[in-house]
């Protein structure tokens, strides 16, 4: 809510004309706001004036402005962030001028033609407890780098270059623009890169410079990848220690990147197969598993290749319905020692968020395998509430996922209570399974 004096304007000189002294003037506004919301915006179009931009201290506005702030209400400690705020100001008018405020805190995209209509909208932020200071573990990273991002090369012609030839390394996560807060909180943590726009419905995260490079290759050293896209970093380290001595800029420097680029991700494109056809191509670094490193890795991972489903079908025996949970995470069938080294890590854990310590089944089957997939998936309800989410409570997801878990989490809960059993609790997990995964709205 909006917050400020309820007495009536005060009428003031200015140089030469009377002008009005808003009652809120000097006075703090606060726009309280529960800590999900994502987008607020105040404001409407009025009468024309001289539009100032004020950022200053409460103390330094006098009569000529207002501070607004906003006030985060969750069981967290309370956030208060000053925000920018825009005001009509000066000029002479016969009727009293009418204040302009517009918030901009939290807001990339607040230049909207009727921002009035946004207040009808609910927006939710994707950004769970572990980012609360606008970073991530760098643990988190190397898990979401193993499921989404990229390491490559171009090398495509260049009249201009000596040997006809233009090189440029890259890092790269792409994502869905629904998950565009992930890519905000990577670059806020590593410091360097871009983010861009890629088509009509998705970012990407860009690493290209020598230098900006130098602070991923040492990422990745200190927190080293697990899965089988360790081999395309270490083809992708040699490529870049060639372009940072500059060898690629010789003819033997340029031939090593091609034989390098023959086994990195989809290998040679037919054109540079075409032009060098007798290149030495190098063999792939072989790939072994070794052990899942941190918990933060796996959540990180799970952020990026995890999914939390919700399942209602008709009840084989009656004509209720079968309400049932899967957490799943689904991989190429070369990642197989991930998957089963994943599972021996979560039977290795011990939570401090719960009394009870359990382990997984080791009678049961987890990791399903067919022609080039793998796949984890674990349904038993009671492995879910009292292993899976008190460790997802702890180790955050994140994105639009975490809103995901959040409702996967809720209806775990009804089941163990058997609301998912009265015709009231089944609808509204119907209502949650509707606005759950692909049909949520963002």
């Amino acid at each position: 809510m909006l917050r400020n004096s309820a007495s009536s304007p005060a009428q003031c000189s200015g140089k030469t004309q009377k002008w009005v002294k808003p009652s809120n003037s000097g006075d703090t506004l606060k726009l309280m706001i529960p800590s999900y919301l994502r987008k607020i915006i105040s404001g409407q179009n009025n009468y024309l004036g001289m539009v100032t931009s004020h950022k200053m201290t409460e103390t330094e506005m006098g009569y000529r402005g207002s501070k607004s702030e906003f006030i985060i209400q969750n069981p967290q400690p309370k956030y208060i962030n000053s925000v920018k705020e825009q005001r009509v100001d000066g000029g002479y008018c016969k009727k009293p001028m009418q204040l302009r405020c517009t918030l901009m805190g939290f807001e990339r995209n607040y230049q909207i033609k009727n921002p009035s209509k946004q207040l009808r909208k609910q927006y939710y932020s994707t950004l769970s407890k572990t980012s609360v200071n606008n970073e991530l573990n760098p643990w988190f990273i190397t898990g979401f780098a193993d499921a989404e991002g990229c390491f490559s090369f171009a090398i495509k012609p260049d009249a201009r270059s000596k040997l006809k030839w233009r090189v440029s390394p890259l890092f790269v996560i792409k994502l869905h623009i629904k998950d565009f807060a992930i890519l905000e909180l990577i670059k806020n943590t590593l410091m360097v890169g871009k983010i861009r726009k890629n088509g009509v419905n998705s970012v990407q995260y860009v690493v290209e410079s020598i230098k900006e490079l130098q602070v991923i290759i040492d990422h990745f050293n200190k927190y080293p990848l697990v899965t089988a896209k360790v081999s395309d970093y270490l083809i992708f380290k040699q490529c870049f220690e060639i372009i940072k001595q500059r060898e690629h800029l010789t003819e033997k420097g340029l031939l090593n990147l091609i034989g390098l680029k023959s086994s990195l991700n989809w290998g040679l494109s037919d054109s540079l197969k075409e032009a060098f056809p007798n290149v030495a191509l190098v063999n792939r670094p072989e790939y072994k598993f070794n052990f899942i490193p941190d918990p933060f890795w796996v959540a990180g991972f799970t952020s990026g290749d995890g999914s939390f489903h919700l399942n209602i079908k008709n009840s084989l025996t009656n004509i209720s319905y079968r309400v049932s949970l899967r957490f799943s995470i689904n991989l190429n069938i070369r990642d197989a020692e991930v998957l089963e080294g994943l599972l021996n890590y979560f039977n290795t854990l011990n939570l401090p968020s719960t009394e009870v310590k359990i382990k997984l089944n080791q009678e049961s089957k987890y990791v399903y395998k067919s022609n080039n997939t793998v796949s984890l998936a674990i349904t038993k309800i009671s492995e879910l509430n009292e292993l899976i989410i008190p460790f997802f409570e702890i180790y955050s997801v994140q994105g639009l996922k975490s809103l995901d878990f959040s409702d996967f989490k809720k209806v775990a809960r009804m089941i163990v209570a058997k609301e998912h059993l009265t015709v009231e609790g089944l609808n509204r997990i119907l209502e949650i399974k509707l606005n759950m995964n692909k049909h949520r709205e963002w």
